[in-house]
């Protein structure tokens, strides 16, 4: 129903292609003279604008017939799509086009996942492989190869992750029928029941549904099943059909849809794409409330807490923070002591590559640290404070003055000793771990922790400083931290985050408040 046209181009407009918030859809458009673009508009065809010039030739399709189709990354920055057989991306506003692959085989139909993960049709052997890539981490290699050799095209990643649906045929091009594997070793088949004469297939953004093309009758057709291929049925049926059938998100707002906002947490505490098992994880606790709004609320509150408590976050950006309130104690005439443009280039480098859980992790995490100390000790900002003619024992006790914290006698002679008897501190090396046993100590931790927490509800939230547009001053995170304290650190009797994700200026980063 309420079918309504948004462009009137005397050429052609197609393969559409919606934004994650659900506000723009992204497409490619044919001018008068022949030249093909990708251009963005908002839901009612108005904002045209260009993002990107593009070569547009099928003239010299792959083994089963190539399909054009675009993808937006999942936080609706970037756009995906293929041109001269590899997949590129490219910035919205047009900028920092660059080859996500870059092969002498064929390979289209990119499919950007929520956590990062690309899949596409890749030409080997004559046929469509389907394949998954993340860029993030793997730079344009390979995630999977899934082995078929005749054609597997329309490549769609669950919401979560987890699993890829396709289309797969033994004969060239396709229709075929539809077919869902996992995207964990070792990438197996997963139940779906069996029917042929589809194509186009995508999830719903809840990953509970699947819509696609079907052939099987008079005139094409846009029908829709569960995860499973149950309860089969048809949307629309006639000439005017939809082609690509995509599905807008079922949140008036993503952050209020379960997996958008865990992820956004990896993002804004972790700095870093979600690891499947944990975005599935963290969205189950939720999922596990149903509608119940009481329940979805605490459940979203707890969930945002446990990004902050993390191991992950602990040992990264609030060390980060012990770091600098070890070395130059709180910032003048302020009630805290780093900003924003300090604390995210220093957290996202002590946290490079960590994973808590994954193999290998501890190790990861003691090299940033080893790396990033012995960095932070050399800045001249930090030299200028602990001049290297200071004693070993002017530099322990300095850090420690700094972060307000009377040592015990082992705890001081143990970052001394680090020095191993010289008669200065000049050794960055020694500094770098003595600053480390200071930044570690236990009642350093437990003493700034509620401060970091009022802080990071500035950096992670609403990424900006407590005194930044609209509050201009201290007040705000002053009655934060206030009010924990109040409550002994218990953030739901504080009601402080439910606060901040609740707060519009939050809301309205991601969408309509």
């Amino acid at each position: 129903t309420a079918q309504r046209r948004l462009t009137n181009n005397s050429g052609v407009d197609d393969y559409p292609a919606w934004s994650p918030d659900g506000m723009k859809i992204a497409y490619l458009s044919q001018t008068q003279s022949g030249q093909y673009l990708i251009k963005t508009m908002n839901s009612v065809g108005e904002g045209q604008q260009v993002v990107t010039p593009i070569i547009f030739d099928l003239s010299t399709p792959n083994f089963c017939g190539e399909r054009f189709s675009l993808s937006w990354s999942p936080d609706g920055r970037k756009i995906a799509f293929q041109e001269f057989g590899n997949i590129v991306s490219v910035n919205v506003d047009g900028t920092n086009r660059q080859n996500i692959t870059n092969t002498s085989i064929r390979e289209s139909e990119p499919s950007w996942g929520l956590t990062g993960l690309i899949a596409y049709a890749s030409t080997l052997s004559g046929g469509d492989d389907v394949n998954g890539l993340d860029i993030r981490t793997t730079g344009g290699q390979r995630y999977a190869d899934y082995g078929y050799f005749t054609c597997s095209t329309s490549p769609d990643l669950s919401p979560d992750g987890t699993k890829l649906a396709y289309i797969h045929s033994n004969d060239f091009p396709p229709p075929g029928f539809i077919t869902i594997v996992s995207t964990n070793p070792p990438y197996r088949e997963l139940p779906f029941n069996f029917f042929v004469g589809v194509m186009n297939v995508r999830w719903s953004p809840d990953g509970n549904f699947l819509v696609f093309t079907s052939l099987e009758y008079p005139r094409l057709a846009v029908e829709i099943v569960d995860e499973f291929g149950q309860g089969r049925r048809i949307l629309t049926q006639g000439t005017n059909f939809s082609w690509q059938p995509l599905v807008l998100t079922s949140c008036p707002n993503p952050i209020d849809c379960a997996d958008s906002f865990v992820r956004q947490h990896y993002l804004d505490f972790l700095n870093r794409e979600p690891d499947g098992s944990g975005l599935a994880f963290w969205n189950s606790e939720i999922d596990l409330c149903g509608t119940d709004p009481g329940c979805i609320e605490a459940k979203r509150i707890n969930v945002s807490a446990a990004f902050f408590i993390s191991i992950e976050f602990q040992e990264t950006g609030y060390l980060v923070y012990r770091m600098y309130k070890s070395s130059y104690g709180n910032l003048a005439g302020a009630s805290v002591l780093l900003t924003l443009s300090e604390f995210l280039p220093d957290t996202r480098a002590i946290g490079q590559g960590v994973v808590v859980n994954q193999p290998g992790w501890e190790t990861v995490l003691e090299d940033n640290k080893q790396a990033f100390t012995a960095e932070f000790v050399q800045r001249s900002r930090f030299t200028s404070v602990f001049p290297t003619s200071l004693t070993p024992e002017q530099f322990v006790d300095q850090l420690f003055i700094n972060a307000a914290v009377t040592p015990s006698s082992t705890d001081r002679a143990l970052a001394i000793n680090e020095f191993g008897g010289a008669g200065t501190s000049a050794d960055a090396a020694a500094r770098a771990r003595a600053l480390r046993r200071v930044a570690e100590n236990s009642t350093l931790k437990q003493q700034e922790f509620n401060r970091a927490f009022v802080l990071m509800q500035y950096f992670g939230y609403l990424r900006r400083n407590p005194n930044d547009a609209p509050d201009m001053n201290f007040v705000g995170y002053d009655f934060w931290l206030n009010k924990l304290n109040q409550f002994n650190g218990n953030f739901v009797e504080a009601e402080m985050v439910k606060a901040f994700i609740g707060s519009g200026e939050y809301r309205q980063r991601f969408g309509l408040p």
